[in-house]
């Protein structure tokens, strides 16, 4: 039976997760899917969730489930969590915590992106590769696959056989090593990796598809009408590559190059009989003529912490630490990580055997010149006539419903449909314009998953970010799980099992994007 959300009276059927996916996971769900204060008439509170809850809650409803709390506890006891990066600080609710497990040493210290399932595995992305863990215990994940094969962010779905494995950052190699951080590189990966996991225990590498902006995300569509192809819709969000490193990129305005990078998506069709021949076959303009949305501004908090930062970056600029100048002349420190493969690569250039002060210099004059390179780009567009700025000029996240034809995008502060009837021609059908910062949440949230293996994490697996309302969620969810670190919201360093308060199995939480 398909676990389904109540919203407004309506049952709104949410995505089959793998069969890894045990009955708690749908507990999580359903606790999710409540909705704070008293429920209008018009929704159905009766719905008779004792059949999905086992014999021991036959009574139980949406009004009534056994165990879970509705209202957040007050004070919100993730206000002053501590940070660290296995012994912060945690605030739980609604779920209970049955083990953690932390990543094996080449990842340790990595950003992890998402996660994908198939049969008794989980399928972890990292900025530096992928982990691939064996969950047949959901309670103790094992660990039988660390590829390290860094390319930001590392989105990853699985359809069948295959894996798809997003690049984007500019020091993703085709070889899988580090290193690629000139401004040309022929070795340089962004776009998508392919994998036959076949031999899950032993991925191969077999393809890989290039693209002018990269991969940030990507989705997997199997049209019901195509049982020989499977497409990637692919979301970009980096710069343009120079046409120098690959041929056809051009990062003007479409008015001006008919063929720009911007403004579109890029749709990759993969013969299942021969996933090497996966190519581009169409770029789709889904945001012509789109202006910019309302935003709002920072709220006193994020001022406040903007000017502690500010100040944190003056103070490490003075002790020699490598810092950027971005919009508004606020700086940023580059991490050791972004900056010691830098470093490596100009000393390897020069044909040194370490890193010297020249080459510190070299890299603080390309800082210098990047940084300026963008100072005259935000001068130019403020030199624009007077008038709407232009829109988004690519999604964060698509979510595909075959079935129907339709697709939604997150892109930009808009909400996206599509029509994906012709899948290799999406069209925009509406849209809707939000001041909220990401509509990522509404995009990802309640989507049947393609084909035959399980593909993206959903609502029923993560708890975004953004915390804004979903589709399964009208308002506040009545789960969620916090735990502080030293810096961005996503930079979950452990896989961590959790289960509802009553229940007796467990679902996968697993790292944002």
């Amino acid at each position: 039976m398909t676990p389904t959300c109540i919203t407004s009276g309506h049952r709104r059927p949410l995505p089959r997760l793998a069969a890894l996916l045990s009955l708690t996971t749908t507990l999580a769900v359903l606790a999710g899917c409540a909705t704070q204060g008293t429920p209008t008439p018009a929704q159905d509170t009766s719905y008779p969730v004792g059949e999905l809850l086992g014999a021991d809650n036959e009574d139980a409803t949406f009004a009534n489930l056994p165990g879970l709390h509705v209202n957040p506890p007050t004070p919100d006891p993730r206000v002053g969590l501590k940070p660290g990066m296995f012994d912060a600080g945690e605030a739980i609710w609604n779920l209970r915590m049955l083990s953690t497990t932390p990543p094996e040493e080449p990842f340790v210290g990595q950003t992890n992106s998402d996660l994908a399932f198939t049969g008794n595995y989980a399928i972890q992305g990292n900025y530096d590769g992928i982990q691939v863990w064996d969950i047949s215990d959901p309670a103790n994940p094992v660990s039988v696959v660390t590829y390290v094969c860094p390319a930001s962010q590392s989105d990853v779905s699985v359809y069948a056989n295959l894996l798809f494995v997003s690049g984007e950052g500019l020091g993703g190699r085709l070889d899988c090593q580090r290193g690629a951080r000139e401004r040309i590189s022929h070795e340089r990966l962004r776009g998508i990796r392919i994998f036959d996991i076949s031999d899950i225990r032993n991925p191969e590498y077999v393809a890989n598809v290039q693209t002018c902006r990269g991969s940030h995300t990507h989705t997997v569509l199997k049209h019901p009408g195509d049982d020989e192809n499977v497409y990637i819709y692919v979301s970009g969000s980096s710069s343009v590559r120079p046409p120098e490193e690959l041929p056809g990129c051009s990062a003007l305005s479409p008015d001006e190059d008919p063929n720009s990078a911007l403004f579109r998506i890029e749709v990759i069709r993969v013969p299942l009989d021969d996933p090497t021949a996966a190519a581009i076959v169409t770029s789709p303009r889904i945001f012509q003529d789109l202006v910019a949305p309302p935003r709002h501004g920072p709220a006193p908090g994020d001022i406040r912490a903007q000017e502690e930062r500010q100040a944190e970056a003056e103070a490490a600029r003075d002790r020699g630490a490598f810092v950027r100048e971005g919009r508004g002349g606020r700086l940023s420190v580059m991490p050791d990580r972004f900056v010691r493969p830098l470093l490596d690569s100009i000393a390897d250039a020069r044909g040194g055997d370490g890193v010297t002060a020249a080459d510190s210099a070299t890299l603080r004059e390309m800082f210098l010149q990047m940084d300026a390179d963008a100072a005259a780009r935000a001068a130019e567009r403020a030199q624009m006539p007077e008038g709407p700025r232009p829109g988004p000029t690519q999604c964060h996240d698509i979510t595909v419903y075959p079935d129907i034809g339709l697709a939604g995008g997150a892109c930009g502060g808009y909400g996206l449909l599509l029509d994906i009837t012709d899948p290799t021609n999406p069209t925009r059908t509406s849209r809707t314009g939000t001041p909220r910062p990401s509509a990522t949440t509404a995009a990802r949230s309640c989507s049947p998953t393609s084909g035959a293996a399980a593909a993206r994490p959903s609502a029923a697996t993560t708890t975004r970010r953004s915390g804004a309302p979903t589709p399964c969620s009208p308002s506040r969810t009545a789960r969620w799980s916090s735990r502080a670190t030293t810096s961005s919201p996503h930079r979950r360093r452990r896989w961590r099992t959790a289960s509802r308060t009553t229940g007796r199995s467990s679902r996968f939480r697993g790292a944002t994007s």
